[in-house]
């Protein structure tokens, strides 16, 4: 026995001689974690105040309203006439901590000046804000704090809690494993434990949380090296800054800054002790006691962290009443502290392919998202495909549920400011928005009038304008593969429309009859120079949108009408540089004249003509004004239901459908238009610019039943816009025209 014994203690010594050379505490330079940043907010003259959430970017970046002039960065004072702000220092930029001032009129930004000197001042920007970060493969964002800087308070908070002795044992506490043992023997359950703290950053550091006779001997030893190669103070100071605190959606929270920003948005130093308790509670569970999931838990514990601390005197009676009594206020809640993780899959996904290269250790990746739009996208979607479930039984589902996605747009840039790929992260990583391609539907139509209206320059004949009359009459067509019956939605035929209202109420017939005018091969290549990369089938079922898109193709392809017929590639990343600033990787625009900007400008007129009186009009009763242009779409079988709207700055985007690809039994209109309108009353102000009608366009007034030129005798009349040179030229036939039309036509006056 003694002969074993000696053989087991010499391999014990044997194994911590092997550790003490391994085993090593992780510095704040080790392995620095990969960092992804929103985009800067430009502070420019013309901003207004409320349409822009600029106090709700502010609160977010953790500035502090003051009653006096600001004095420290992060400090802003607001009156009617003036927003102070003390902007915090920009490394990236180089930009110093500096206080500006936006002058205000009626809520809105006329001059922004820089103070003292009250100087313009054109490099007035917001910081862009850490979104996520990746370290070791896993989403999570943690700054390393030194010791020095860790409140004594805080120390001694979670020595209370978890390991009294900490100071006094050798990394293994005998007292504290021998009252475990009994608390548990006499319980006849494990309800406590008798781990050091050494032995738990062990445990977390080095080993897995299986609980075996080998793991614990592991952790056992290795706790004892660490104590004797390293300080108290060392040991304290990687346990605190490497300590699990629960999840910020897709991001894991390590670290007591960490949790201290994500939870209450204040640094450590501003921690008071009843938040430091409820930091310190969380390490024994920290998704049981997240004050984000499980409030009335996470009170509970933090009241019995408390008490441990007035138990033993680290605070008095008076401080203990005062914290127990204090509510806790969380910053943000569980869906505002997700921060976008479809989209940093996305751009981590894009980086990595567009470097064709790993990203290097220490990175910094500044990217597209505005944060504030993304928040209002993820509340759009969540409310709203909740109340479609409370107003259509049907739609609720257990497995799987209703489902939706949004993306927004810069027209301009094609930068994704915001994108919402599902209803819940947690439960499924799937990337709607940019994984699933769903039928586009009715989407196509626009871009199937476009290539009509492009194709119209060279013709002198049967060429197609906004004011072409076709027939919505049951035909019959060689669709490429066969006989083909084309069938509006609701079964009904209007007879002879305009191709300007054929779109706004989105009829089949009349879009399939443009299509096998102009032909097909135009159509897919007007497609195709918008962006949309799927397999189109050469048949005129595509011309309703057989194909399959995802959401941010195809919101692009709206973004490209937007811009004068400039279509930009979606980008979720401007660009990634080194740890010491050097720039690794500039994201380039990908950007090319997909068609005329006259030809853009007809479709963007008839789109508007969808929201004042087509399928898009209830956008108008949920409050969304001023100049829009937009398109529903539904596929057959009711699968699908889509809207995409747009400014001239701003294009939004929504798909609502099942995974599995049940019928919804709504249309574009019902299920899709209520979430984007909700959204568009966020995101777009009402007096926003109207489309500027470029050159090479011209309007005339022409009789909405014939598609000619308006005559005095013409009961209705309307203004219509055409390519210079494709516009009629034919008094109206059929209600004939007056003496001054006869002068008009004579002389050559329109």
């Amino acid at each position: 026995m003694l002969g074993l014994l000696g053989v087991g203690v010499a391999g014990l010594i044997g194994y911590g001689l092997v550790l003490s050379t391994t085993l090593a505490l992780p510095r704040s330079d080790e392995h620095p974690q990969l960092l992804i940043y929103s985009a800067p907010f430009v502070l420019t003259p013309g901003l207004d105040l409320a349409e822009s959430g600029l106090l709700d970017r502010l609160q977010r970046l953790e500035y502090r309203r003051v009653a006096t002039a600001p004095r420290t960065p992060g400090d802003y004072v607001l009156t009617n006439e003036s927003l102070d702000i003390f902007l915090h220092a920009q490394e990236e930029t180089r930009l110093p901590a500096r206080t500006i001032r936006l002058r205000l009129v009626e809520g809105m930004v006329a001059e922004v000046l820089s103070l003292p000197d009250q100087q313009q001042d054109p490099m007035a920007v917001l910081e862009p804000a850490v979104i996520s970060g990746v370290r070791a493969g896993s989403k999570q964002v943690r700054e390393w704090i030194p010791y020095s800087r860790i409140p004594p308070l805080l120390v001694q908070t979670l020595l209370a809690v978890e390991d009294r002795r900490f100071f006094s044992h050798y990394g293994v506490d005998p007292i504290a494993v021998g009252r475990a043992l009994w608390t548990n023997m006499t319980s006849g359950a494990v309800v406590q434990g008798g781990s050091t703290l050494t032995q738990q950053l062990a445990k977390n550091l080095y080993y897995s949380p299986q609980r075996t006779l080998r793991r614990k001997v592991q952790e056992f030893m290795a706790a004892i090296v660490l104590e004797f190669k390293y300080r108290k103070e060392d040991i304290l100071e990687s346990y605190l800054n490497e300590i699990y605190l629960g999840q910020a959606g897709s991001v894991s929270i390590y670290g007591v800054a960490e949790a201290a920003h994500r939870y209450f948005g204040k640094g450590l130093d501003e921690l008071s002790i009843d938040e430091m308790a409820l930091i310190v509670g969380l390490i024994k569970g920290p998704n049981a006691y997240s004050p984000v999931k499980n409030f009335e838990h996470a009170v509970e514990r933090r009241n019995v962290v408390l008490r441990r601390l007035r138990d033993q005197g680290v605070v008095t009676e008076t401080v203990w009443t005062k914290a127990v009594n204090r509510p806790v206020k969380v910053v943000l809640s569980q869906d505002a502290l997700s921060d976008a993780p479809h989209f940093v899959d996305h751009l981590l996904r894009e980086v990595e392919g567009g470097t064709g290269v790993g990203i290097p250790e220490g990175a910094r990746i500044f990217s597209t998202l505005d944060l504030w739009m993304q928040q209002h996208s993820a509340q759009a979607l969540q409310q709203g495909l909740a109340k479609l479930e409370a107003t259509y039984s049907w739609l609720k589902s257990e497995e799987p549920p209703l489902q939706g996605a949004i993306v927004v747009l810069d027209v301009k840039t094609g930068h994704i400011l915001a994108m919402v790929g599902g209803r819940n992260y947690r439960v499924s990583q799937f990337n709607r928005a940019v994984q699933a391609r769903r039928s586009a539907g009715s989407l196509f139509k626009p871009f199937v009038y476009l290539a009509a209206f492009e194709a119209a320059r060279g013709q002198s004949t049967d060429r197609v304008t906004p004011a072409t009359v076709l027939e919505d009459e049951p035909v019959t067509l060689d669709s490429g593969t066969g006989p083909w019956s084309p069938q509006n939605y609701d079964r009904q035929y209007r007879g002879p429309v305009t191709v300007r209202t054929a779109l706004e109420q989105s009829l089949n017939v009349p879009a399939v009859r443009a299509a096998h005018r102009t032909g097909i091969t135009p159509f897919i290549n007007q497609l195709r120079a918008f962006g949309i990369t799927t397999a189109l089938p050469n048949n005129l079922s595509v011309s309703l949108g057989s194909s399959a898109v995802s959401l941010v193709e195809i919101t692009a392809a709206y973004g490209g009408l937007a811009n004068g017929g400039i279509a930009v590639r979606p980008s979720a990343v401007v660009n990634m540089v080194r740890e010491t600033g050097e720039t690794v990787w500039n994201r380039m625009p990908d950007r090319r004249q997909a068609a005329s900007p006259q030809g853009a400008y007809l479709v963007t007129s008839m789109l508007k003509g969808v929201l004042d009186r087509g399928t898009g009009a209830k956008a108008r009763v949920f409050g969304v004004h001023g100049p829009i242009a937009g398109k529903t779409g539904t596929t057959d079988g009711y699968r699908d239901a889509w809207f995409v709207g747009y400014t001239a700055d701003l294009v939004i985007g929504v798909w609502v459908g099942f995974d599995d690809e049940r019928p919804i039994k709504l249309t574009g209109a019902q299920a899709a238009l209520p979430i984007w309108s909700a959204l568009a009353t966020q995101l777009l102000g009402e007096d926003r610019p109207d489309f500027e009608m470029p050159e090479g366009v011209v309007e005339r007034e022409i009789d909405p039943h014939t598609g000619q030129l308006a005559t005095s005798q013409c009961p209705e009349k309307v203004s219509e816009v055409f390519i210079a040179g494709t516009e009629p030229t034919v008094y109206c036939e059929v209600h004939g025209d007056g003496i001054w039309d006869r002068l008009k036509r004579t002389f050559g006056f329109f």
